[in-house]
Parts: C-alpha cells; structure tokens; sequence
C-alpha cells in the first residue's frame, strides 16, 4: 500500500483538533481522529487516541480483525482515563477510523463520524457509518440524505472514542481487488467536498499528493468550517496476493 495525508486548520477553528497515522516503512496501518471537547482537549483526545493506536499496532503479532480491535479500545481506554484524572479534560472524546491490511484482505474500524471510503472501478462508496444523530434520523425514514447534508444537528455525534469506559467498534472486512484505493477522512473535508467531488479529484491526474492538495483546497474554498484531514490509501498488486 502507499499512503498519503494532509491537514488543515480550516478557516473557522482557532486550532486543528484532527491527527492522523501515516504508516513507518515497514507498516500497513493507517487512521484518522477528530478530537471534540473544551479547552483544546479535543486536541489531546485526538493525538493520544492516534499515539496508543500506533503503538498497539506495531506489537500485534498479525494483522486482522481482533489486533484493529484490541488497538482501538486501548486507544479508547486511554483516552478515558485521561479525561477522568484531568478536570479540564473531562468529557473530551474523538472519532476514530483505522484501515489495517494483511494477506489480501483491508480491515476497518469505525467509530465516530469521519469517514472511510472506497474508490474502485470507477465508483465510491462509503463504506463507514456516521454515528451521528442524523444518521439515525435518516435510517429511521425522517430524513433524506440531502436532508441530512445540511441539517443544522449533522455534527451531533452518537458514539465517540474515550468517552465511556468501553465503546462499540464497528468493523468491517473486504478482500482487496487491483487498484483499490481507500480514502479516509474527518468531516471537515465530507461536509465541504461531495462524494462526487472526491471521487473526481481521485481520477484526474496527477500524483497522489497533488490530489490531496486540490481537494483540501476545495473544502476551504467551500467554506472550510472545520479542521480538514484527509488520506488516500492505494493499493498495489504485490497487496492483492
């Protein structure tokens, strides 16, 4: 796999409360935060979430769907254990999505409400759910998903990293084709740039990182609301066997 990653401020927030995971030479793992609490904890919810993930990651023995699991509740355990002992911490929280690979096969783990996508054959599709409010409104018939786009209650999270004891990790397996490539995300960039307009930016031409670069810049120029993080995951065919 070849990985690649930016982040922005944005043109709102006085500080960027997104972190991310590119993997070391040698790794194949990768994850995207966006921390949520008062006094800039959100930033440390995010970070620390990020740092223990890493660290979980690179003592599993093999990669799958119990080792992705294990990394994000401890991940999740820390982050808790911080908000408790630190009262300006408390109730400080982050999304988390991790994509691992191993043997032909991409795992996911998800909780929050940024984003996993996947590009293949010329199509999108998310394959993460938001844990979100609106979500939920919209799996319940009340709402549309153009509804949901520009509801003012779209950013009210229903599940989140750190904030309880324990935390539900959704995870999801699929076999890697030729060609694959995944793309992570906080919601900085989902709510500024269409899936259509990422799927756009991941077609043209180019490197990886330029792509990046446009679609970072098209979520500013839409408006740039939030902190904007952003990750192409690429597969390669030596990943395929």
């Amino acid at each position: 796999m070849k990985f690649y990653a930016m982040t922005d401020t944005g043109r709102v927030r006085p500080i960027n409360e997104d972190a991310f995971y590119l993997p070391a030479a040698g790794e194949r793992f990768c994850a995207v935060a966006d921390g949520m609490g008062g006094h800039n904890a959100g930033e440390v919810a995010s970070a620390l979430a990020i740092k223990v993930f890493s660290r979980s990651m690179r003592e599993v023995q093999g990669i799958g769907p119990d080792s992705l699991r294990a990394a994000v509740l401890r991940a999740n355990g820390a982050v808790y254990k911080a908000a408790v002992e630190d009262a300006a911490k408390s109730g400080m929280g982050t999304t988390f999505s991790a994509l691992a690979v191993g043997e032909g096969q991409a795992y996911i783990a998800h909780v929050g409400d940024s984003r996993v996508y996947l590009i293949r054959r010329g199509a999108i599709m998310q394959i993460t759910m938001d844990h979100t409010l609106v979500e939920e409104m919209v799996l319940k018939g009340m709402l549309t998903l153009k509804e949901a786009r520009v509801h003012p209650k779209r950013n009210i999270i229903t599940r989140a990293l750190g904030t309880e004891p324990g935390v539900e990790v959704d995870l999801l397996q699929l076999e890697l084709h030729a060609g694959d490539v995944f793309f992570l995300c906080s919601d900085g960039m989902s709510n500024m740039v269409s899936d259509q307009g990422i799927l756009a930016a991941a077609q043209a031409g180019g490197a990886w990182a330029d792509k990046l670069r446009r679609l970072v810049a098209a979520a500013l120029e839409n408006g740039g609301q939030d902190n904007i993080t952003a990750m192409f995951a690429v597969a390669e065919e030596a990943d395929i066997r």
